[in-house]
């Protein structure tokens, strides 16, 4: 999809660009949070529950990897949405032509 997007011109091409790395940094900075917080906090955080286990203990046996499950399918939803949106935007330039 990148090098059909790349044929478009360099305004979509570089909006493309500029919403895939601003995304990828959002789910990044999400996924440092997430981990960060389950080991840094663990201590001031154990004095907390989630269904009956310590939250460190939850985060780390299962919050955290549903979490990130969740940023993985965001991805790929988004991903799937630019594509077809610039895939959208190829074709009616390629009709106009």
């Amino acid at each position: 999809m990148p090098a059909e997007i790349e044929k478009q011109g360099p305004d979509a091409a570089d909006t493309y660009w500029k919403s895939t790395r601003r995304m990828t940094l959002w789910l990044l900075l999400i996924w440092f949070i997430v981990t960060f917080a389950a080991i840094f906090f663990a201590r001031s955080l154990s004095a907390y529950t989630l269904f009956g286990w310590p939250i460190p203990f939850f985060m780390a046996a299962q919050g955290s990897i549903l979490i990130y499950v969740a940023i993985i399918a965001a991805y790929a939803l988004r991903m799937r949405y630019l594509d077809k949106i610039y895939q959208r935007d190829k074709d009616s330039s390629d009709h106009a032509n």
